[in-house]
Formats: structure tokens, C-alpha cells, sequence
């Protein structure tokens, strides 16, 4: 069970904005961000006012992990603890921010609640921040979508953390798929989840609040991946867990996988399997997953599905002026 529920300040002009790796490396030529989109995004924050510092070990490599366990620790650590810090924005995703969890002292943590955004294997963050500190976090873009000659990704940001208003109804942009109705109906309650893997990874740990804490939730969920059987094998996890039982609604965002050959199960069936027969209000292709843009949802907030309407609004803001 989560604390409280504990929402950041709203960022504005002349606050610092702390970029760390908790997950894997950063390498010139590299998929998703590169030191020089690094660089973008942070000539991109002060355009409009902010000042940035990079973590020490932001650029470091150790294989697929942004450097080791404690020097990564240390920094998200630094980052979130710090006063003078007023947001955190992960570099990347990929793999190794769950290493982390049982390292970060929490207690230190929750004593400054700010913005800190990233998606992807960042959901272990946000899982942890949620049920350990009741942090309101942001499931959000990294810095390779903000480094994009397209702002959508950095707009839609900026105003979910520099506003404390509630960011109304979430619209796909042109360009990405459209929203598909999986079963009619409106649902209301707090947003939580992210990606499939990290949250049916951390299941039956402290991190993830258990499946009664999810009832009467939205939860929404996105995926990447090589092999659909392995979404089946997660959304059945979660089935048996008991927390699609027990949410109220679902959103299942952009879940990208490559064709397969020979026999297999399509991802429409896959749905039809799962999520279908729950007959909860259920919507597919809200573009907050590893597509080519990526909406901002506040974690812990109030939010309306109507899934006839193939609409997702937030109801509530996620930062306080």
C-alpha cells in the first residue's frame, strides 16, 4: 500500500533539472539517446528557462548497464535527495534500474518530493517512489524523444510539470495509430501502472502495491519486445496476480513487436484473450509507449477513461503551484 499520496512543485523558470542513467548506457551512434541528444534536450530546457546539471556517471558503460550498481545508485540518490535539485529526468531506458531499489534510502527521498519522469524500464522508479514515498511521478519522455526536431513530446511535458492544472483529455498526435475500443464504457480513478515487463517483474516485492491496492484504479500498460507470447505471459501474470481483476479500467498503450513468421497468435488476439473478457472499460494505442511519440501521465492521479469515445482524460493535476 502506498503512502500518502505527495505531489511535486511545479517546475518554472530558473529551477535546475538533474539528467541521470539509472538504466543503461548512453553511446555515440547509440538507439534512443546519444551524448549529442543529451545535449539537445539540454539546450532545449534552457530556451525556456531551466538549468541542468548531468549526474557524474551519466555517460558511464558496464555491457548493457549505464555503470555500476553503486555509482548509478549514487546518483539517482544525489539527485532526488538534493534540495537545489528540483526535477529528475532519466537519459534512457534498457535495462538495470530495478537493481537499484533495495540500494536508495527512501526516508532521505521522500523528504523532497519533485518532478521525475522517464518511462520504460524507469516503471521500476516509478513503482518504487509510489509505494515508498506516495510520489506523484511521470511517466513521460527521456531524452532522446525530447531531443526530436518534433517538440510534441517536449510541449506535452512541459505543460503536465510546469501547470498545476489537470492536463484534460490525452489526443494521440497526428501520426501516430489511431485509439481502438476494446470494450465500451467509462471507468474513473487513480492512473497507475507502466511497462508490462518491470511491473510483472517486481511483483510479490515491496515495490508494487499489492493487487487490492489496485481496485478501483485505470491502469495502463505498454510493452516492447521481440516475442508476443512473452505480452501473453505477462498479461496472464497479471490476470493471475489478481490485479486485472481488480482495477476499474484499462489502457493498453503502444505495444511494438516485429512480425513472426510460422505460428503465433496476433496482438489483437492476444487482447481478445485477456482483456476482453474482463468487460472493464478497455482502450488500445494511447501513444505512451516505445512508438514514435510519447504522452506524459501523471502516476497517482485521477483520471476518466470513456473507451467508447477512445478517450483517456486526466481529471487532476499532478504537480502544486
Amino acid at each position: 500500500m502506498a503512502p500518502a499520496l505527495r505531489k511535486p512543485r511545479a517546475l518554472r523558470p530558473g529551477d535546475t533539472i538533474g539528467l541521470v542513467s539509472p538504466s543503461g548506457p548512453t553511446r555515440p551512434g547509440g538507439s534512443g539517446s546519444t551524448p549529442e541528444s543529451v545535449e539537445r534536450t539540454r539546450q532545449r530546457l534552457h530556451d525556456v528557462g531551466f538549468r541542468t546539471v548531468v549526474a557524474p556517471h551519466a555517460f558511464d558503460a558496464r555491457g548493457y548497464l549505464a555503470g555500476a550498481d553503486t555509482d548509478r545508485t549514487a546518483d539517482l540518490q544525489a539527485m532526488l535527495e538534493n534540495p537545489a535539485v528540483n526535477g529528475v529526468l532519466c537519459i534512457r531506458g534498457g535495462y538495470g534500474a530495478h537493481r537499484l531499489l533495495d540500494r536508495l534510502a527512501y526516508a532521505a527521498i521522500g523528504r523532497h518530493p519533485k518532478v521525475f519522469v522517464g518511462f520504460s524500464d524507469i516503471t521500476a522508479l516509478h513503482l518504487a517512489l509510489y509505494t515508498q514515498c506516495g510520489f506523484v511521478t511521470f511517466h513521460g519522455p527521456m531524452a532522446g524523444a525530447l531531443a526530436q526536431p518534433d517538440p510534441h513530446d517536449y510541449l506535452e511535458l512541459l505543460r503536465a510539470v510546469t501547470k498545476a492544472e489537470p492536463l484534460g483529455r490525452l489526443v494521440n498526435p497526428p501520426g501516430a495509430p489511431a485509439i481502438e475500443t476494446l470494450v465500451p464504457g467509462v471507468a474513473e480513478g487513480p492512473l497507475i501502472g507502466g511497462n508490462a515487463a518491470l511491473l510483472t517483474a517486481l511483483l510479490g516485492t515491496r515495490f508494487v502495491p499489492e493487487a487490492e491496492a489496485f481496485r478501483g484504479s485505470i491502469l495502463f500498460l505498454e510493452d516492447v519486445g521481440d516475442k508476443l507470447y512473452r505480452l501473453d505471459r505477462k498479461l496472464a501474470h497479471l490476470r493471475l496476480a489478481g490485479i486485472l481483476d481488480a482495477v476499474t479500467g484499462i489502457v493498453i498503450g503502444e505495444c511494438r513487436y516485429s512480425a513472426e513468421p510460422g505460428d503465433t497468435l496476433s496482438l489483437q488476439q492476444i487482447l481478445e484473450d485477456h482483456i476482453v473478457p474482463l468487460r472493464k472499460p478497455a482502450i488500445y494505442g494511447l501513444a505512451c509507449g516505445h512508438g514514435a511519440y510519447h504522452l506524459t501521465l501523471p502516476i497517482g492521479v485521477r483520471a476518466r477513461l470513456d473507451a467508447a469515445e477512445r478517450s483517456l482524460s486526466v481529471e487532476e493535476a499532478g504537480v502544486e503551484a
